[in-house]
Formats: structure tokens, C-alpha cells, sequence
């Protein structure tokens, strides 16, 4: 699987459309179409996803045979690698790319000197699995309000 570094707007017309359909797939079956739609517009917007890349997001659209199937977005702060986005499109699981992903996060905390932290939706019970495998322990709940009546419900996960 390639990564592919998403630094122009033209890279991110590109790929957004890959982005919509693994949000959908991914999110309509645990928070509702409405809700999926409301933090596409509001929260992976094209234009708040370059506003994250400017102020040092670092996007990677995932490609295998010419294909986009996925999409990881970290940022490093002063504590944590954090996991911001880690997706794949639902007929690529399975097939060890997620082991692929987080051999390379591995890779960028450990030369960073940083555990890793990652928010997962609680509903999402097979990549909350996923997680515990790949050796991160559960930190806390975290349940935010992000307006129009909707909450984002996730835990917060760590790994040393």
C-alpha cells in the first residue's frame, strides 16, 4: 500500500471523494446519515482539512493498484502522536494493512519519543478491537458536544 502525502488542494480534490464514501460507510451504520453529514460539512470539510494541514495536520490518502482505500491523518504534539483519522474502506480490512499502518506509527513515536493516542467512536466496537490488539489500553471516555444536538461518544486510547 502507498502513502500518499496530501499537501495541495488539487491532491485533496482528488482523493476527497474516497473520503465521503469511507465516511459514510464507516459512520452512517453507528451515528446516523445526518450526523455523518453534519461532521463532514463541519468537521472533514475540504476547507478545514487544508486549514489542518496548514497548521501542521499531516494528511496521507492510501492507495493500493491505483486505487484510493483509505485515508490516516496525526499530528504531533508535545506529549502524543495522535491519531487523528485511520481508515480503510471496508472491502480492504482484513487483509493487514492495518498492522502495515501501525508498524509505521510505531516507527514515527518511537523516533519521536512519544506514545501514541488515539480517539475511536465507542460504537465502533471492531476497530476498538483492532486497538486493544495492536497493544493500546483504554484511557478514558471522551463525549463532546459539537453542536446541532449531535455528541461525538468515542473513547480515548493510548499506547506507550
Amino acid at each position: 500500500m502507498e502513502k500518499q502525502k496530501i499537501t495541495t488542494q488539487e491532491q485533496l480534490d482528488d482523493f476527497y471523494p474516497a473520503l465521503e464514501e469511507i465516511w459514510q460507510e464507516v459512520f452512517t451504520p453507528i451515528i446516523g446519515s445526518e450526523q455523518v453529514e453534519y461532521m463532514l460539512e463541519n468537521y472533514q470539510s475540504k476547507e478545514i482539512i487544508m486549514q489542518e494541514i496548514h497548521a501542521g495536520v499531516n494528511y496521507y490518502a492510501l492507495i493500493l493498484n491505483n486505487k484510493y482505500v483509505g485515508y490516516i491523518a496525526y499530528e504531533i504534539s508535545s506529549d502524543s502522536l495522535y491519531l487523528s483519522k485511520i481508515y480503510i474502506i471496508n472491502e480492504y480490512r482484513g487483509q493487514g494493512f492495518m498492522r502495515e499502518i501501525f508498524n509505521w506509527f510505531d516507527e514515527l513515536a518511537q523516533e519521536y519519543g512519544l506514545k501514541q493516542r488515539l480517539r475511536v467512536n465507542q460504537g465502533n466496537t471492531r476497530a476498538i478491537r483492532v486497538y486493544q490488539h495492536l497493544g493500546f489500553k483504554l484511557l478514558q471516555e471522551a463525549i463532546s458536544d459539537i453542536g446541532q444536538g449531535f455528541q461525538m461518544v468515542d473513547y480515548v486510547f493510548e499506547k506507550e
